[in-house]
């Protein structure tokens, strides 16, 4: 088995060939942007002890305000998630970070659910306003005022129903 078979990026673009998929919805940033993108999410996102600490498990050192739930994703992102179009970051073997920008509703329904080696992924505002990330445990993690709001609420009412 070639590093290709299970390289999250290589089924990215497997996905996006089969199906005809435009960078409208869905294209990998270029190699003189992914630097700064990631760079200013650290930043912004991660509390960072040490320079090394990058986004590889980096939902463990989400700054406040965060929060974690245990909820499946695609029962939540739509309703949380208002922004049009996101980054969409996937980590891959070797903990390299791929980052995507494109529509949102396109990513959580056509992307995120057909990604066999998708292990960890974080969708993070383009103005950096907020983060979320589901781990390798299935755990989705919030950073940022208004997404961890949004979540609060809609566990209250998913939980009630």
């Amino acid at each position: 088995m070639s590093l290709n078979q299970i390289s999250v990026r290589y089924e990215i673009d497997e996905l996006c060939k089969r199906n005809n998929i435009t960078k409208e919805f869905l294209s990998e940033v270029n190699k003189y942007q992914w630097e700064s993108i990631l760079y200013n999410i650290e930043e912004r996102f991660l509390t960072k002890a040490h320079y090394s600490h990058n986004l590889h498990w980096g939902w463990n050192r989400f700054r406040e305000p965060n929060y974690a739930s245990a909820l499946k994703p695609y029962k939540c992102f739509t309703e949380i998630i208002e922004d049009e179009y996101i980054w969409f970051l996937a980590e891959d073997v070797y903990d390299k970070i791929w980052i995507y920008e494109g529509n949102s509703k396109f990513i959580f329904e056509q992307v995120i659910p057909e990604l066999c080696q998708l292990r960890e992924y974080y969708l993070v505002s383009k103005k950096y306003h907020w983060i979320v990330c589901e781990d390798h445990h299935r755990i989705l993690h919030f950073q940022g005022n208004d997404v961890v709001e949004r979540m609060i609420r809609f566990e209250k009412k998913y939980k009630t129903k």
